[in-house]
C-alpha cells in the first residue's frame, strides 16, 4: 500500500473529524474510518486491525471521559455485554450477501437516526427513566449482539438508540454504555486476529494518533459541554451518515 502526501494528509483529516464526532456520542468511528479508507481506495482488509486499534483506542477514551463525567452504569453494560458476546458468536457464522447486508444496516442505521432528530429536543437530563429489568435487557442485547455478530461491526450503533428507545438510562448516560460495549467488542475482534497481524499492522497504525487526538477534543464536548438535546442530534447525525454510507454503497 502505498499512499502519497496528500492522501495521508486527506487520510488524517478525515480520521481526526470522524473520531471528533463519533467519540463524542461514545461510538468508536470504525463505520467513518472504514468510509475514509475507501475514498482514497484503501481496501478494508488491509486495515482491518489499525481500525479496531484505533475503534478501541477511542471508545477507551469515550468511556474514560463519560465515566468521569458521571454518565456510566457498569450494571446495564455486564446485563448487555453477558447476553450479547454469545449471541454475537452466533451472528458472526450466519452469512448474508453483500448487498443485502448493506441494504438492511443502512436503512436501520438511517432510520434510528431520522427517529432521533424528531424526538431530540424531548431527550433532557431530567427526562423520566424507566426501571431496569434485566430479563427484557438481556433479551435486547442478545438481539443486539446477533446484529453485531452478523454485520461485523462493534455494536454501538445498535446499542445506543435502543437505550434510548428504552429509556433505561439519561441520554448522556448512553454514550458511557455505548462506548464500554464498543471497547469490549472490538477487543474481542482484535484478539481473533493472528498474533503476526496484531504486531505489524503496517503504516495505518498512524490513524491512531489523529484518532486519539479528536476522541480528547470530542470526548471533553460530549461528556462536559454540550446539552443532552445537542448530544441527542449529533449521535442522529452520526447514525445518518453510516446508514446514508452503506445505502449508497448498496445502490452502487
Amino acid at each position: 500500500m502505498n499512499l502519497n502526501p496528500a492522501n495521508w494528509m486527506i487520510l488524517f483529516a478525515a480520521v481526526f473529524t470522524v473520531a471528533f464526532f463519533y467519540s463524542s456520542v461514545g461510538h468508536g468511528g470504525a463505520t467513518g474510518y472504514l468510509a475514509a479508507l475507501s475514498l482514497i481506495g484503501v481496501a478494508p482488509a488491509s486495515a482491518r486491525v489499525a481500525v479496531l486499534l484505533a475503534n478501541v483506542l477511542v471508545a477507551s477514551v469515550a468511556w474514560w471521559r463519560f465515566w468521569k463525567a458521571g454518565h456510566f452504569e457498569w450494571r446495564v453494560l455486564l446485563v448487555f455485554a453477558l447476553a450479547s458476546v454469545p449471541c454475537a458468536w452466533l451472528g458472526s457464522k450466519v452469512h448474508i450477501g453483500p448487498q443485502t447486508y448493506k441494504l438492511v444496516l443502512g436503512a436501520v442505521l438511517t432510520a434510528a437516526g431520522v427517529l432521533l432528530i424528531l424526538r431530540a429536543r424531548w431527550q433532557t437530563e431530567d427526562v423520566a427513566v424507566r426501571e431496569f429489568y434485566w430479563p427484557p435487557a438481556m433479551a435486547v442485547g442478545g438481539v443486539l449482539g446477533f446484529l453485531s455478530g452478523l454485520t461485523g461491526i462493534g455494536g454501538g450503533v445498535f446499542l445506543s438508540p435502543a437505550l434510548y428507545a428504552f429509556r433505561w438510562v439519561k441520554p448522556k448516560t448512553t454514550g458511557g454504555i455505548a462506548a464500554g460495549f464498543i471497547v469490549l467488542n472490538s477487543v474481542a475482534g482484535l484478539a481473533g486476529t493472528g498474533w503476526q497481524e496484531l504486531t505489524h499492522p503496517g503504516p495505518l497504525l498512524w490513524l491512531t494518533l489523529p484518532a486519539i487526538i479528536g476522541a480528547l477534543l470530542g470526548t471533553h464536548l460530549g461528556a462536559r459541554r454540550w446539552s443532552s438535546v445537542t448530544f441527542s442530534r449529533v449521535l442522529a447525525g452520526v447514525l445518518i451518515f453510516a446508514g446514508g454510507k452503506l445505502l449508497l454503497e448498496a445502490a452502487a
